[in-house]
């Protein structure tokens, strides 16, 4: 990489932010279910599956850092 951001959209911006919060939120449901659980096996999937949304959204999180707006231009308004 030559240290500059990524340019990107604020739209594919905005999808990335909303992957990690709900990848976030789906990991702390997902935890909650784990006292519910009774098979041993089955805790142990759930754990991997917490640790895997947490492991994804913080790599969004570090991806998202080196990221910065492009500025869009020549874009139109809507007109309703």
């Amino acid at each position: 990489m030559t240290g500059e951001p990524m340019q990107v959209s604020s739209r594919f911006r905005s999808t990335i932010e909303a992957t990690i919060l709900e990848l976030e939120r789906n990991a702390g449901r997902d935890e909650r279910l784990l006292p519910t659980l009774l098979s041993p096996d089955h805790r142990r999937r759930q754990r991997l599956l917490v640790e895997k949304q947490l492991d994804k959204a913080f790599r969004l999180r570090e991806m998202l850092a080196l990221m910065s707006l492009r500025r869009e231009q020549g874009r139109r308004e809507r007109v309703l």
